[in-house]
């Protein structure tokens, strides 16, 4: 790490700044990267890289990792040593500087615990004297949540109220309903809530009316993953009253197969006929 006796921040800042802008591009090096996306999953790691073309060791040169729309590095090291005096405050102690390569100009930044606010363009810059060269980087997060679990919210005459919530998941996740033959089911209303971590909280209810369904599946899927996660409910094929005339209380719905293997209970109020 490299520290700066008597400068204070905001004149490191300033300096730092002025740097930046009265620098060139530079004719004698280029930089480059990945053209494809890095893909992370949350709670994991990322691994972001880039090349010094042609190749030469950048043991001497200035190296910043920064992101669009920010002056202040995710990460900087100057003559190989980290520069700790500006870095963005969410990135202090999640990122690692690899630097096995750096005599071949190839450098390296591990980003720790993956957090959906991490996602977008980071810019890899090599600073030699007043040129530089840069590449830009595309970092993508994705986050699988739990599985659906279904509730049986009421039962109204031949109506029957189903929701389906999942949380846990990113980016803002794909919800739909199947009956038993794979077939489509429209959803009555579906809401979507961004909690604090950044991640999604999906609720969607499905109504039926007379239907003859046997079963129905809610599933969630993730746009970037095209991966999805499902379970499923039993529905009686008719309602059967007891003798005081309400619907029976007690029905047994098994979880899929695929998932926990957990079944779930749903206790009904009784619901008096005309």
């Amino acid at each position: 790490m490299v520290d700066f006796p008597g400068y204070s921040l905001s004149a490191f800042a300033a300096s730092f700044l002025f740097i930046v802008f009265s620098m060139k591009q530079s004719d004698d090096f280029r930089v480059i990267g990945s053209v494809y996306p890095v893909l992370a999953m949350v709670g994991e790691d990322a691994l972001l890289t880039c090349q010094l073309l042609p190749k030469r060791t950048a043991e001497h040169m200035v190296v910043r990792w920064y992101r669009s729309g920010s002056s202040t590095p995710v990460f900087a090291s100057r003559d190989g040593s980290e520069v700790t005096e500006m870095q963005m405050e969410e990135y202090r102690g999640r990122v690692e500087w690899i630097e096995d390569h750096l005599t071949e100009g190839k450098v390296a930044l591990k980003i720790h615990n993956i957090r959906p606010s991490d996602g977008g363009q980071y810019w890899c810059q090599f600073q030699e004297e007043n040129y530089y060269g840069e590449t830009s980087l595309l970092l993508k997060v994705a986050g699988l949540g739990s599985a659906p679990s279904i509730h049986l919210m009421g039962s109204v005459e031949s109506e029957l109220q189903l929701v389906c919530t999942a949380k846990g998941w990113f980016p803002e996740p794909q919800v739909s309903w199947q009956d038993i033959t794979g077939e489509e089911l429209l959803t009555a209303s579906e809401h979507h809530f961004q909690e604090e971590d950044g991640l999604f909280y999906v609720e969607s209810m499905l109504v039926l009316r007379n239907t003859s369904a046997e079963i129905v599946s809610c599933f969630i899927r993730n746009p970037e993953l095209s991966e999805k996660k499902g379970s499923n409910i039993s529905i009686p094929g008719q309602e059967t009253p007891d003798r005081a005339g309400f619907l029976k209380s007690d029905w047994t719905f098994p979880a899929h197969p695929c998932q926990s293997g957990r079944r779930h209970r749903v206790n009904l109020l009784p619901v008096p006929r005309d």
